[in-house]
């Protein structure tokens, strides 16, 4: 009896697993938003939170690495922010003209 409720418990904890793995790895709404307003915030600019994001889409190769991204803040001002793909490198922030 012991025997055949472990291996039924076995078994529901690997049909679940990869769906209890998968839910963990989507990010909460407005994530991006808080994470590129700490981004501008680290690079100096003055950005306390993140209205829109509109991605820069840019057919030429190569681009689609850098994934370009326009962060446009609650204070009206609008930031150009360039991550690559590598965790080892810093993102590129430059405020855009009005």
């Amino acid at each position: 009896m012991f025997r055949r409720c472990s291996q039924a418990v076995l078994v529901m904890a690997l049909v679940l697993f990869p769906a209890i793995a998968k839910a963990q790895t989507v990010p909460p709404p407005g994530f991006r938003e808080l994470e590129l307003a700490l981004i501008i915030a680290r690079a100096g600019f003055d950005c306390s939170a993140v209205d829109s994001i509109e991605v820069a889409t840019n057919p030429q190769p190569g681009w689609d690495v850098l994934r370009p991204e326009v962060a446009v803040c609650k204070n009206g001002k609008r930031f150009i922010v360039v991550s690559s793909g590598r965790r080892n490198t810093k993102p590129v922030v430059r405020p855009l003209s009005e």
